[in-house]
Formats: C-alpha cells, structure tokens, sequence
C-alpha cells in the first residue's frame, strides 16, 4: 500500500513537468491540456492479505497460516506472595546508668510468622529481587552498633548479619539512619528455629556501645529512647517450596485479543479445513485441575460463537505438576497437555474460525493441589515458571470467501503546490494481472480531516477478475483487467483536500470450489493518471 503514496509525489511533479516543457504566451493567458503519468506499479502477494500470522509454505507451494494466541498466565504470586513487613523496637534509655566501649545494650530475638497465601505453608524460598529497609532514631550520648542478625538468611551459605553505626544524638536532636540493604539471592528457611514449622521467621537484634566511643553516663531522669523499624520490602522470589493449598484461582470472564484478521475487516469466509491445539503447560510443582466454561470467539461486528467441543468445555482437566530439574538455566520441565481441535472433534470448529474472531472471550477456573498436600511439602514454583494455556491455529489456505474485505488507510498529500489546485479533473486507469483464482472488487475512500469519508472515487465499484484456474482450482495463468476511475471536477477539490485515503478491496472465488492459495500467487498493478490540467499565463 505505500505505493499509494507515490501518488502525491507524482501529481506534485506534473505542474512541474509541464511547465518546463512550455512557454509563457501572455500574462492574462490560459489554457487547459492533458497530461498522462504513471502513478503506481506494483505487485501483491498472499503476504498483503493476512496478518499477525506466519506463512508455511508446503512442499507442493501451497501455504498454511499458523497463528499462535496466548490465553492466560498464572506467575508464582498467584501461588504465594511474600508480603511486605514491618518490624518495629522501641526501647527507652534508662538512667542513671553507666555505658562502657563494647559493652551491649539491648539484645532482642524474634520469631514472626508470615502469611505468604490462603492455606499456603511455606518452607524454602529464594529472593530475586527486594531490599531491607532499616530506620534507625537514637537519642543516646554515643556512638552506637545496632547489629541485625537473621540466622535463617543466607547468601552462599553465610547467614545475613549486619552492623549499622549510629552517631551520638540526644534528645532534642536524635541521631537517624537509614539504610538499604539489597537481599537480591538470599536463600530464606521459613522452618523457624526448631525447623519442623512453616511461614516463620526469626531476627536477632543487638545494640551496642561501640568499642572505639567514649563511656556514656545515662542521666537520672533517662536518656530517651532508642527506635528501630525493619522493613522487609518489594521481596519479588525467584523460587518458593512448601505446600501451597488446596485453592481455586478464578479467571475471567476475560478476552484475549485475536489479531489474525485485523486486516479483513468485513465479508464471509469459507475454510476447507483447520486445526486448533489448545494447550496447557503446567509450571509450577503442583497437580492442577482446569475447567473451561467457555471458549467464544468474538468478530469485528460484536456476533459471538461458542465453541464446541466436549473434551475441553465444561470438562475438569486434570494437568500433572512439573519435575524440577535443579539445573540453574533450566530449573523446570512443565507437564504438557494438549487437545486437538478439529472439524472431527468440533462440530463448529470451522465456523468459529470463518467468524473472523478479532477476540477471544474465556471463563475458566483452576484449582491447585486439588489432592491435598500429598507431596509432602515438596511443592515448588520458580519465576516465569507458571500455568499457561495458548492456542495454536493452523490453517490451511484453501478457502471460499465471498465479500472477503480487505482495507488499509494510507497518509496523502495530493495538494503539494498551489499549481496542482489547477488540476481540473482527470482518470485513474489501473491495469491488473491476477494470478489469485479470485476476483477482487476495488474501491478508493476519500478521508476529510476529521478522519470521516467525504467521497468515494470508484462509482460503481468495479471488479478484477479471477486467475484462470485448471480444474483442479490451481491458477494456470493470470488474467487481466483494466478499471476506470474517473475523478471529475466535483470530487477533485476533497482528493486534493484529502490527508488520508482507505484502499479497499472485497474478494470473491468460486462459490462451490475451494481455492487453494500458492505461494507464487501474485496480483501485478499498474496505474496511469490521465489529467486535465488548467495552465494560467
């Protein structure tokens, strides 16, 4: 279609063709001629008429359109979530009370539990991404270690420990730190300290008077208080084990965008054959079983069709958990399942194709563990890894399509120069050797500025007819065909007005033969401009 825009270009340069041709008789004179230039000269292919898609080209040149459309993705945090955490210390500075270098101030060990998911127990789990937040605000006369300890935190086996120095402060001006400590890696055990429980975590805080300070004497009346709130925050895991429930995840209603036939924006299509896989692939270190309510295609003018197909409608399917791997590149292999749809196994499989869909609407339901915990809280789930469902089409160009409507909006500029607002009227010839064995009915939309269509230009829509076919339906040679476009002086002011035009083409093959579609199929286009041309002194 950007050969369209070679259009403007050429009409731009026919004042300028001309002019430099002629000579000035007078400065009132004027005078009309014609002046005939090529406009367009092309060729088209199967690849013009289909999108979103990849073309397979058969062993005999016949071709196939495979399509893949991804449904749903279920990631590790519909499983479990590692929530974000605060914990807070306060702790008053009593007095009078003498302080040494080193000497230990508070110390503190707390187990909390987290809740990571209904019904979830977790065990095991290994940070990707997040940090540990600690603020710190002291009011004691010296400086000070606040030292952070996790026991079951490690990173290549060395449990996290941190030291954090505090400046002196006191209790008009306290002292505050923060700080942003990076868990990227860490490798968290949720046993607790006896290691036989789940979802716990314990910290071990310690304060003290720093060994290089000087000795601080609390005054009587106390010295304030030391504050401290650990935020565990933005923990995004890259692996997570334990049991994870027995739950059902709701999904939908939903749609899921179905861009195959964006380009065919109207018309009926008659396929010969198709073949859908419906795919599950099962991620995640749990036993699933997944209910679809309903596939339903859903085309440009909003018409619906259920699918149907007994053996994934409405029909619990049960998908086996992954087997993890322990190999760090390829932590998992999915359990797959998949369904073949067919006209065989549906008995509308064909029509939901031919509909056009432009979206696909689902309701589907999920339920993990639906055993109970019978892996001994051996499940798992890694990052990326997760319950997937996908449709994979194929479909077999052999087809009967009646008013198959293509169309594409391409940027003009007709009027590029004052000289081309003297362009009184003129005709678009285009010639045509179709070597599809369909005929193609053309039409030219004029768009105003609002982007609404002010005129069409092919009045009444003119057609280029079919390849000649053998009878096999195969294209033995190509056909030609001239349409005439005249654009008379009404229409000529909007075509020059014009910043956008829709090119639209309606196919039409045999009504009783399927037409196999070839990979050296081609349609040759050739246009001429005849205008008339209104020239001033």
């Amino acid at each position: 279609m950007n050969k369209v825009k070679r259009i403007a270009l050429l009409i731009a340069l026919l004042p300028v063709l001309y002019l430099t041709s002629c000579h000035k008789i007078g400065s009132n004179a004027t005078w009309d001629t014609q002046i005939l230039a090529p406009l367009i000269k092309t060729n088209l292919s199967i690849n013009n008429l289909v999108t979103n898609g990849s073309l397979i080209t058969n062993p005999d040149s016949s071709l196939t359109l495979v399509f893949s459309d991804s449904l749903y993705n279920l990631n590790t945090d519909s499983l479990f979530k590692i929530p974000d955490t605060s914990l807070v210390y306060n702790y008053p500075i009593l007095g009078p009370e003498t302080i040494t270098p080193g000497e230990t101030i508070l110390t503190n060990t707390n187990t909390n539990q987290y809740n990571v998911g209904s019904g979830v127990q977790m065990k095991k789990a290994i940070i990707q991404s997040g940090y540990l937040k600690v603020v710190i605000n002291s009011n004691l006369a010296g400086l000070t270690d606040y030292i952070y300890q996790i026991p079951s935190l490690t990173l290549g086996g060395k449990p996290f420990d941190d030291t954090i120095p505090i400046p002196a402060g006191s209790p008009s001006t306290p002292s505050t730190i923060t700080k942003y400590i990076p868990l990227n890696g860490y490798s968290v055990d949720f046993t607790g300290p006896t290691h036989n429980n789940c979802n716990e975590l314990t910290t071990e805080l310690t304060i003290a008077l720093d060994p290089k300070a000087s000795t601080v004497v609390t005054p009587a009346s106390g010295g304030g208080s030391i504050n401290v709130n650990v935020t565990f925050d933005s923990l995004v895991p890259y692996f997570g084990g334990g049991y994870f429930g027995k739950n059902t995840k709701v999904i939908g209603p939903d749609t899921s965008a179905f861009p195959l036939f964006n380009k065919l924006v109207a018309g009926k299509l008659n396929l010969k054959y198709v073949s859908v896989n419906f795919t599950l692939v099962n991620g995640f270190g749990v036993d699933a079983q997944i209910l679809l309510k309903h596939l339903t295609s859903i085309s440009r003018n909003g018409s619906t069709l259920n699918l149907a197909d007994a053996a994934i409608i409405n029909n619990p399917i049960n998908v086996n958990r992954a087997v993890e791997t322990y190999d760090p590149a390829y932590p998992v292999n999915a359990s797959i399942k998949t369904f073949s749809i067919t006209p065989t196994t549906s008995p509308n499989i064909l029509a939901w194709i031919d509909s056009l869909p432009t979206k696909v609407a689902y309701d589907l339901q999920i339920e993990t563990d639906p055993l109970g915990n019978v892996s001994g809280f051996t499940d798992f789930a890694y990052l990326n890894y997760g319950i997937k469902a996908y449709l994979d089409v194929n479909v077999p160009l052999s087809l009967i399509a009646t008013n198959l409507t293509l169309e594409d909006t391409v940027s003009v500029n007709l009027a590029t120069s004052a000289q081309a607002q003297q362009i009184k009227s003129g005709t678009f010839t285009l010639y045509a050797d179709n070597g599809f064995p369909f005929s193609a009915g053309m039409q030219v939309y004029v768009l105003n500025s609002n982007n609404q269509v002010s005129d069409s230009l092919v009045v009444p829509t003119q057609s280029i007819l079919a390849g000649v076919t053998n009878a096999l339906g195969t294209v033995i040679a190509p056909t030609n065909s001239t349409v005439t476009i005249p654009v008379g002086a009404d229409k000529m002011p909007r075509l020059l007005a014009a910043k956008k035009l829709i090119i639209e083409a309606k196919f039409n093959t045999n009504p009783s033969v399927y037409s196999k579609i070839y990979s050296y199929y081609k349609l040759n286009i050739k246009m001429v401009g005849n205008f008339d041309y209104q020239v001033k002194g």
